[in-house]
């Protein structure tokens, strides 16, 4: 059985993972990531096979939106047996809870868009009285739109 080491610099390191090296540098630096092991002559970061399993993690976590105070709990409960595994589950309904808001929100805002060009069909060929009945029938999607610009600060045109 071989103990020998391979090591990968955060170039490689960072086209395994998907993650640019900068961000890297700065997850290191959050303790997202454990320490990274350097080469005593360059003083260059040296990932290890492990660490680049862990960055597996840490890009899918990543891509899924999760905060980074969640990824650094889900990181430090990978090893605690039933009780991590209990938190583990925790933390990734309340991801999914996140991502279904977020999927909801994204399905309001393109049933919007969708009843705008509606809309602009119907002045652009001269049907004015189309046009106001597809405002008047999809206000309740006009109100969601205008409810989630209020609630992040974005204001609507028309």
């Amino acid at each position: 059985m071989s103990t020998t080491t391979t090591w990968h610099t955060i170039r490689e390191a960072s086209m395994f993972s998907g993650l640019p090296e900068s961000t890297l540098r700065y997850y290191e630096q959050i303790g997202i990531i454990d320490a990274i092991a350097r080469d005593p002559s360059s003083g260059h970061r040296m990932y290890s096979d492990a660490d680049l399993e862990s960055l597996s993690t840490i890009s899918c976590l990543a891509a899924t939106g999760m905060p980074l105070t969640d990824m650094r709990e889900y990181l430090r409960n990978r090893f605690d047996g039933e009780d991590g595994a209990r938190r583990q589950m925790e933390l990734l309904d309340a991801q999914s809870l996140r991502l279904a808001a977020k999927m909801e929100s994204l399905r309001i805002q393109q049933a919007y868009v969708s009843l705008k060009t509606l809309y602009w069909k119907a002045v652009s060929e001269g049907r004015d009285d189309d046009a106001r009945r597809i405002l008047n029938e999809n206000q309740d999607i006009i109100d969601s739109v205008h409810s989630q610009s209020r609630r992040n600060g974005v204001g609507t045109t028309d």
